[in-house]
Parts: C-alpha cells; structure tokens; sequence
C-alpha cells in the first residue's frame, strides 16, 4: 500500500534531549552575542527604533504610554521643522509626550522592564543583551516544535537552522518587535500542540495568554486567533478553545478599550492600519514599504486625525487608478515570499560596516539569503509528508493569516520571519525523510491533490523570486560594485 495514501493517527513524541536543547541555545547564542557585542554602543538609527526607545522610556518612568517628550522632540526639531508646515513651537509639545495608540505596547513594555532592571544609562546595550538570550531560545524552541511532528533527527536539525539563520542574528542588536514576537508566536504554537491526548485545560488557557502577548506585541496577528480556536475546537476540545479565547480576550480587551477611550471611537490594540495603507498604495510605490511615502503621515500629532487622514488618501489611490490592484497584489507577495536582503542593502549601503572587498561581499549575501531559500523551497513538501494531519493544519492556518493580514496592504520580507521556525521543522522532515523525492514524484501522479499543491507553491516561489531579482537586479548590482557601501538606499 502505498505510504502516501494512508495517513496513521498522530501519536505521542519524546521532546528532544535536554543536552541538544542546550547545544542549540549555545550554537544560536554565540552568533547573536558575537554581533550584539559587536554592536553593543551603537546608536539607534531608524524611525521605528526611536519611537519604540521613547515609549519605553516613558513606562519605565512612570510616565504611561506616551511618546514625543519634548526633550526628545527638541533634538529632532531640525528634522521636524523641514517635515512640518511651519515651525514647531516647543511650548505645545507636552513634557511627558503625547499619549499615543499608534504602536501595540507589548514590545515597548519589554524594553521597559529591562530599562527599569539595567539603567537608563546603559539601556540600549542591555537590551541588546536581553534580546540575544531571547533569540537564542528560539533554537530549542523550534527543535521543541518540531519534535511534535517529526522525528529526533529532524527536529534537532531544524533547531539548528534557526539557530543558524543570519538575518535572525541580525536583530537583537536593533530595537524591533520580532525580538519579542517570534518567541511569542513559537510558544503559542507550542501550547497549541500540547499534550494532544489528554484534557487538561490548562493548556488551552496558556495558548490564549501566550497568543495575546502576541498580538499586544504586533495587532496583524489578531487574524490567526479565530483560526486558533477553531483549530482548538476541532482537535482538542470546546472547553480548550473557550478558555483559549478567555485568556486572549482578558489581556487584549483592556488595551482596546484604552485605545478607543483615547480615540473616541473602537480601536483594536493599535492603529497603524491606515498608516501602512497610505504607504501601501502610494502613488510612487510598488506595494511595498517606500521611506518617501511614510514621512508624510508621521507629521500629524494626533494619531486618530493621522489615521482618518491616511485611509482617506489610500482610497483616494485606489480609486484613482484602480488597474494597479493586481499588480500591487502580485508584487506584495513576491516581498512577502522575498529574500531577506534588505537589512544588509540599508546598513551596507549607508555605510555602517565601511566597504566589504569582492568576493566576500557577495559570499556574505548568498549567505544571507540561502537559508530562506532553502526552508521555503523544501517546507511545501516536507509539509505535504507529515503525518501529524493537526500539525498540518496549524501551521497552514498560520501561513494563511499572514497572507491575509500583509497582502491588501504592505507587505515585506521580514513579515515572513515569524514562518520561519514552523517551516524550518517541515524542511527538516523532508531532508531527514528517506525516499522523498519517489514517493513525492509518485505521489503527483496518483497521490492526495497535497503533493501537487507543494510542487506548485515551491515552482511559484522560484517564479516571484526571478522576478523580484530581475527588478532589484541594478540596485544589487550598485551594492556589489566598488563604493557600494556609499549608496545611501533608503530603508
């Protein structure tokens, strides 16, 4: 009988040993702390980064959530007088900043409580410090994950593919929210897993609590709750996805209802929406993230007047020239399922590293982008071989709700990160599992439509990725050549 057409029950696994739990912290740690140490007194240099240290600062202060101080605004008043209409007039910007329902708190609230342990002097290298630990984790979480549904051999592997990921080691020296979300989101998925034969609720309880620091920490999340409690509901029992949905609800409602208070009108946990809308159908933009386009808004104060102002300008792009939807559709899925350079274009680029002699440069970008090349190209099929049918599904619905949430619109590469651990465990499966590419080849002949599915996601990755690089193909061709490092792309 054929191993393809047959799909045995999902049956209980060992966790991984402890020891090679320990290994992959290590082996993830040193990279990560090599280049957090590296760059432990760098000073922060994107928007983003700024915003999220003041908010922080302010929490740890005792001052709420707010952003904008007026001492911060003055050492940015040069640059804000050149964005700004007229002059700022310092006198109206608040002491304690503007109270703000723009960013979702739970990152900030991270960096908050490492400000008030470690000093405010010292903050950023503490934090760098933090995040490189917590990103370790992320190993030994993904072999956990993995393990679920694999064997050993393949969830010590992928453990060590995220241990090994570069871009991830990237970003504990920055101040961004993956820091805290992708361990967020990994731990989710493992509460959702757990103990699939009995039923204890404290499992679904957990998932909901975990899941809605999640969603604190980034709002587009909130799309895969529901498919979380079906998912819940089907595999486990009512009473987990109640509770599930229980504890989510608890954590994310209080904040909602502070956010709506302040904006006079319902608000979620965040109100970036018409922000990332404005840029995403920006005129001069491709779907993308465009620096030129996300100035603009930012010079309205108040976050609900800068909200209404940005949908209605969104709508306004849309109906201007409606003919751009497919094609804005097709290129944010090509940067969503794109190669994860434009960290190192930015920072290489604007010269933070100085110049990097050929070949090395180009062997550190293949570096770069291989890793995500080879978990997304392998993951389809791996996916398709499982035989944990639940596991399946979970990580589908995830898959899904990232489309959604980044497709209608903005999309980045970097939005894909979050995939990346649940996919690295379906890779691993594929190349640990024997006889693969027969059975897959059989398989599309007279195998489940599943198997066709993974050869037509793995050749339409190949496809975007050709054409994403025939577009990009003068900007990386600037970056390798001599005085590269002195391009100045904009993020």
């Amino acid at each position: 009988m054929n191993t393809w057409l047959a799909e045995p029950p999902p049956r209980p696994r060992a966790l991984i040993a402890r020891r090679a739990a320990g290994l992959l912290f290590l082996l993830a740690l040193i990279p990560r702390l090599a280049l957090t140490l590296a760059f432990l007194r760098m000073p922060i240099g994107l928007d983003d980064m700024f915003q999220y240290d003041m908010l922080a600062r302010s929490l740890a202060a005792g001052n709420g959530y707010r952003w904008y101080q007026r001492e911060a605004v003055a050492r940015l008043k040069p640059y804000l007088d050149q964005l700004l209409p007229q002059e700022l007039d310092l006198e109206a910007v608040p002491l304690e900043g503007f109270q703000t329902i723009f960013r979702a708190p739970g990152y900030p609230a991270f960096l908050a409580l490492i400000y008030r342990l470690g000093g405010f002097e010292n903050r950023l290298a503490w934090a760098r410090i933090v995040q490189a630990l917590l990103g370790a984790l992320l190993a030994p979480l993904a072999a956990y994950f993995a393990s679920t549904l694999t064997s050993p051999k393949a969830a010590v592997l992928a453990g060590a593919v995220v241990a090994l990921y570069p871009i991830l080691w990237l970003y504990p020296s920055g101040l961004a929210s993956e820091n805290l979300f992708l361990p967020l989101v990994l731990l989710g998925l493992l509460a959702l897993l757990a103990d699939p034969h009995a039923r204890r609720a404290r499992w679904g309880t957990l998932s909901g609590l975990v899941l809605g620091a999640a969603t604190l920490t980034r709002g587009s999340l909130v799309l895969f709750l529901p498919l979380a409690w079906l998912w819940l509901w089907r595999h486990r029992s009512p009473r987990h996805a109640a509770l599930s949905m229980l504890a989510a609800m608890l954590l994310l409602l209080p904040w909602a209802a502070r956010n709506s208070l302040i904006a006079g009108r319902p608000a979620f946990v965040e109100n970036t929406a018409g922000y990332n809308l404005y840029i995403g159908y920006h005129p001069k933009g491709d779907g993308t993230f465009l620096s030129a386009a996300a100035v603009k808004p930012m010079t309205i104060l108040d976050d609900s007047q800068r909200d209404a102002w940005a949908t209605q300008q969104a709508l306004g792009f849309i109906r201007q020239d409606p003919g751009r939807l497919p094609g804005l559709l097709l290129r944010r899925l090509a940067a969503l399922a794109g190669w994860e350079d434009r960290e190192l274009r930015y920072f290489y680029s604007n010269n933070f590293f100085g110049p990097i002699p050929q070949p090395w440069l180009a062997i550190l970008y293949a570096m770069l982008v291989s890793p995500w090349m080879a978990v997304a190209l392998s993951a389809p099929f791996g996916l398709a071989a499982l035989e944990h049918r639940p596991a399946r599904g979970l990580i589908l619905a995830l898959v899904a709700a990232t489309l959604a949430a980044y497709l209608p619109i903005l999309a980045s590469a970097r939005f894909h990160l979050p995939l990346v651990p649940p996919l690295a465990a379906c890779a691993a499966a594929a190349w640990t599992r024997r006889g693969l590419a027969p059975e897959a080849l059989a398989a599309l002949r007279h195998g489940p439509s599943r198997w066709r599915w993974a050869a037509l996601v793995a050749a339409a990755l190949l496809v975007l990725w050709a054409w994403d690089l025939s577009r990009e193909w003068d900007l990386l061709a600037a970056l390798m050549a001599p005085g590269g490092n002195q391009t100045f792309f904009d993020y």
